[in-house]
């Protein structure tokens, strides 16, 4: 139990326990001492910087061992930090170091290049550029980016175009469940933005505005969900079945790697990590049981085995009736 424990909230620890510690030093750098001495209070703060974003890095590689880059990229970021985060006396006092600035510009100079040399081989192995960019800014971050990027797009654009379908494949729709609940809370969040910024403008315009932001997001976020639904239906091909939930899920399964079709599953069941449940708002009616664990990739890069597939389909007779003729 404890080694379960320390296993699920190791990962949270790494990262905050080196943002504690920089906004510690942050704070620090506000004080009367800092204020007394401020190209000592300068130096710590960069040394801190440095020292936390690294050990965060050493306790996340693999064995303990990251690259020479991911150090140098560690070191970069805190000079980054300490020049920006510092309070402005502490800030004057690191910039008027000569030898400390010019290397600091040689480490994130040096870093830059060294990425992009990266960048651009794995573009040109690839052509991806997201895993590019995964070269030059963390992976999460571009992975997250590149999904925002995808239902922004998939919100403004693409009004009355066709479901996505493949030739060779049958397409299965899901969305005429779940896009009316959707479009309840579309109606919802719009009202929401309404009274809101009436509300809080009175108090301030400026988080006002912050909030009207988030609002409108979010209400382009369920335009792009219910856009998503209805333009990735699920596949069935001839050697495989593509389980999709608009952009939140995508994964090939091979019709070899499906052993049978369940007559059902409680919600229990679809809460397991080993079951893959792609039926948004809604209970699953088909129940893929595979052969052996497949690997899946979640939105952020997560990865788990999953021994068995979980979605609801407005129709589901005839794909259940396809899928066992190729069985």
């Amino acid at each position: 139990m404890k080694a379960s424990l320390s296993a699920r909230f190791a990962p949270a620890a790494i990262l905050l326990v080196p943002l504690l510690a920089i906004i510690a030093a942050r704070l620090a750098t506000h004080s009367d001492l800092a204020a007394r001495h401020p190209r000592t209070a300068a130096l710590l703060f960069l040394w801190i910087a440095a020292d936390a974003l690294t050990l965060a890095a050493i306790a996340k590689a693999p064995k303990h061992r990251p690259g020479l880059r991911v150090l140098l990229g560690t070191i970069a970021a805190g000079c980054i930090v300490a020049t920006l985060a510092a309070a402005s006396p502490v800030r004057e006092a690191l910039l008027d170091m000569r030898s400390v600035v010019i290397a600091m510009a040689l480490t994130v100079i040096a870093y830059a290049g060294w990425s992009a040399i990266e960048a651009w081989h794995t573009y040109r192995r690839t052509r991806s550029f997201e895993k590019a960019a995964s070269e030059v800014l963390p992976a999460k971050l571009v992975r997250f980016a590149a999904f925002e990027s995808g239902m922004m797009r998939l919100a403004l654009f693409k009004w009355g175009a066709k479901p996505l379908v493949p030739a060779g494949t049958q397409a299965f729709a899901y969305h005429r469940v779940i896009n009316p609940m959707i479009a309840v809370f579309l109606v919802l969040q719009m009202i929401e933005i309404v009274v809101v910024d009436l509300l809080v403008s009175h108090w301030s315009r400026p988080a006002a505005i912050v909030l009207l932001a988030l609002g409108i997001w979010g209400a382009l976020f369920l335009i792009a969900l219910m856009k998503g639904f209805r333009l990735y239906p699920i596949l069935l091909g001839r050697e495989f079945v593509r389980v999709r939930a608009g952009l939140l899920i995508n994964l090939r399964v091979p019709i070899d790697a499906i052993e049978a079709l369940e007559p059902s599953i409680t919600k229990a069941e679809t809460d397991r990590a080993e079951v893959l449940n792609a039926a948004i708002l809604s209970h699953p009616n088909v129940i893929l049981r595979l052969r052996s664990p497949i690997p899946h990739t979640g939105l952020f890069g997560k990865t788990r085995n999953i021994g068995r597939i979980a979605f609801r389909l407005d129709q589901p007779a005839p794909f259940i009736e396809a899928l066992e003729a190729r069985l």
